[in-house]
């Protein structure tokens, strides 16, 4: 039975065969599957296409697309908002999340953490302290800056403060930091072995304060800084 509208459909057998969008007995494809023929239609520009009638598709496209987008933000607000582990540690997202966990864990691994980083920039001198209400002058411009949180292999909490990259032009040298592979460790260390050589490691900590900043920035700081 034909309307004036049909559908060509591919069956899960192979074949194809000319079918009915709607009907009066409500046997048509677009009865039995409302939703992925406005899908379809809303894909091909169909939705305004002269001479056909589409029951009901457009508003159906435009109520699935309103769909489509709150599972996409609920879905994004679950990936941001769960809880994140790293070998049985809850991870922290933020400065408010690391003193939460650490009250509840009863302990100070967090805070550690951040001061262990706090220490280290203000040991190298990376910024120059304004004060409450400093105002560093029209030639800089400001950035946010976050800590970011992780926990090793061995139970150690990190805590590392980053800069909002995104606001800053694009830089054109190379910002590669590379690391040493474990098949590169696993061989020199068996070079060592037969040539009866001592290995040493060592470990750099935060090398990239080393270097100055070719913008000129400023930040306010957090609660994670202290007094």
């Amino acid at each position: 039975m034909q309307c004036s509208v049909n559908v060509l459909i591919e069956w899960e057998s192979g074949e194809t065969s000319w079918q009915p969008l709607h009907r009066k007995d409500k046997a048509g494809i677009y009865d039995s599957d409302p939703v992925t023929v406005a899908i379809y239609a809303c894909k091909n520009n169909l939705l305004d296409a002269k001479g056909r009638k589409l029951p009901g598709l457009k508003k159906l496209a435009k109520t699935q697309k309103r769909i489509l987008r709150h599972a996409k933000q609920a879905k994004l607000h679950s990936f941001r908002t769960k809880p994140i582990y790293m070998y049985g540690f809850e991870v922290p997202r933020n400065h408010e999340q690391a003193m939460a966990i650490d009250r509840r864990n009863g302990n100070t691994k967090f805070v550690d953490a951040e001061n262990a980083e706090i220490f280290m920039i203000d040991e190298f001198s990376t910024f120059k302290d304004l004060g409450f209400g400093g105002n560093p002058g029209p030639d800089y411009k400001k950035i946010r800056v976050h800590m970011v949180y992780a926990v090793k292999h061995d139970g150690r909490h990190k805590a590392r403060l980053v800069a909002g990259g995104h606001l800053t032009e694009t830089p054109i040298d190379s910002v590669h930091s590379s690391v040493v592979s474990l098949r590169g460790v696993r061989l020199l260390t068996f070079v060592a072995e037969l040539n009866d050589l001592e290995v040493w490691a060592t470990d750099i900590g935060n090398a990239y304060l080393e270097s100055y900043t070719q913008e000129k920035v400023y930040i306010i700081a957090g609660p994670e800084f202290g007094d």
